[in-house]
């Protein structure tokens, strides 16, 4: 049986539902093409640190369908380092903007997970149940 991955120009999901062990992480956004999937976040900085502290990504990073057991792993990240360098911030207000690059899915994928590391802690960039069906929330690209 042949697998239907996400025709070009491809789908946007705006603000997806989802499940995380941590709430400084926002997955904003989710771009489905027949090349990549690209999930795009943004990160707040915590008054925990003086200056905010640092941001990193494990290059094991990796989705699954939820349930599921095959893997892709993480291809690049953009404006976020892999560890162990860190991207170091200068306040407790600072933003990050980053986006993480994971092979094309299939669209008959429902949901996914996305995992930093297993069993993972409040600390790891770990999401469940990313909904990829939601006709409220998706567009297709137009150009």
């Amino acid at each position: 049986m042949a697998v239907m991955v996400y025709e070009e120009p491809g789908t946007v999901i705006s603000n997806p539902d989802y499940k995380s062990t941590g709430n400084t992480v926002k997955l904003l956004r989710i771009v489905l093409t027949k090349a990549e999937s690209k999930f795009d976040f943004g990160y707040q900085t915590s008054d925990y640190y003086i200056r905010g502290g640092w941001i990193t990504i494990s290059p094991k990073t990796f989705i699954r369908e939820t349930g599921g057991t095959i893997k892709f792993t993480l291809q690049k990240s953009t404006n976020i380092p892999f560890g162990p360098q860190k991207h170091y911030f200068n306040s407790t207000i600072d933003w990050s903007y980053f986006s993480l690059h994971f092979p094309p899915l299939a669209k008959e994928i429902a949901k996914i997970d996305l995992i930093e590391a297993e069993p993972g802690t409040k600390n790891d960039f770990n999401f469940f149940n990313i909904k990829l069906k939601d006709p409220a929330k998706s567009d297709l690209i137009l150009s």
